[in-house]
């Protein structure tokens, strides 16, 4: 994919969260490459000048970032915009620049085909920025539980998540016929893993009791569907040949997750990625936007406050 392409694109995203009424101060850096398969001394610098050891199995690289390796480091650098990839030797250093390696000083090796699987990981990005705008908490603590209007879930992914609303409070959810009780819990949000069902459509609500009587109660219930196994063909396809590259990146399966809204699955993935890597967090829009598919406004707000410390905003965007 050429320089010309690849501005095409970002610009595209551009447009679209402008009718959404964001508008960028600065162009955002997107995710350019993924660096994989690390191996001995390996840093990363978002500068040129300061480096850091890379201390996970894999990571995200964005565009002016530096890597370096040492006499026993290496990695593997799939590029998200094109189909290609290369391994980066010992004693090297080089800088991604506009989807492509300036080579500073050692060598490098180009690979086979990334099989196009990662290529709109860029378009995915922008897309989430536009849910990191920081909004203040309204300060009320209703009880409440809101749900997205719609979801997934499959037999492999069959997490729902929603809103605690205090350690007091237990709950009861329906699906179809079925009612299930779900206990309290001390965590931020409530998880429960739902038992296979035949696939299809389903209506569903969360009910709030404490001391065994409803405290809240939803007018409306939301719409469910079980996935059946024909419908995740491709997305079977998709994780078998991640796994193939980066076998075991969260984010990488949270990604193919939103896209069959299947989010209580996604932001469990992200959730676990970002235990793992706390400092990447230029990949944290991602988490984001699971939690605003989710209904969950206040983790939301904490997670726009970790991608954004200084509280102005999002980053390089302005209303």
């Amino acid at each position: 994919m050429n320089y010309f392409k690849i501005i095409c694109r970002v610009m595209s995203t551009w447009i679209f969260l402008c009718m959404f009424g964001i508008a960028f101060a600065t162009p955002p850096k997107v995710p350019l490459a993924l660096l994989i398969n690390i191996k001995g001394k390996v840093e990363l610098s978002k500068n040129g000048q300061s480096f850091n050891d890379v201390l996970t199995k894999d990571r995200f690289i964005l565009d002016g970032y530096h890597i370096q390796t040492g006499a026993d480091g290496s990695g593997t650098i799939i590029f998200l915009q094109q189909d290609n990839m290369c391994k980066i030797e010992p004693n090297s250093h080089i800088e991604i620049i506009n989807g492509y390696i300036k080579k500073v000083n050692g060598k490098f090796q180009d690979l086979s085909s990334s099989e196009k699987v990662l290529e709109d990981i860029d378009r995915q990005y922008l897309h989430a920025m536009k849910y990191t705008m920081s909004r203040k908490s309204s300060g009320k603590k209703k009880i409440s539980v809101k749900l997205p209007r719609s979801l997934s879930v499959c037999k492999d992914f069959p997490l729902l998540v929603w809103k605690n609303c205090g350690k007091a409070y237990t709950y009861r959810l329906t699906v179809g016929t079925n009612t299930y009780d779900v206990p309290a819990s001390e965590d931020k949000v409530v998880r429960f893993t739902l038992p296979e069902l035949k696939p299809g459509k389903y209506k569903y609500a969360v009910e709030v009791l404490k001391g065994g009587e409803v405290a809240y109660k939803p007018k409306k219930a939301k719409k469910l569907i079980f996935l059946a196994e024909d419908e995740l063909t491709v997305f079977q396809k998709q994780r078998k040949t991640i796994d193939s590259i980066a076998k075991g990146n969260l984010l990488l399966l949270g990604m193919r997750l939103e896209k069959l809204d299947i989010n209580g699955g996604a932001y469990d993935a992200y959730e676990r990625y970002f235990n793992v890597h706390s400092d990447d967090n230029e990949m944290r829009p991602f988490f984001i936007r699971a939690c605003h598919s989710l209904k969950l406004n206040e983790l939301k707000l904490e997670q726009i406050n970790l991608f954004n410390p200084e509280g102005s905003g999002s980053r390089g965007l302005s209303r």
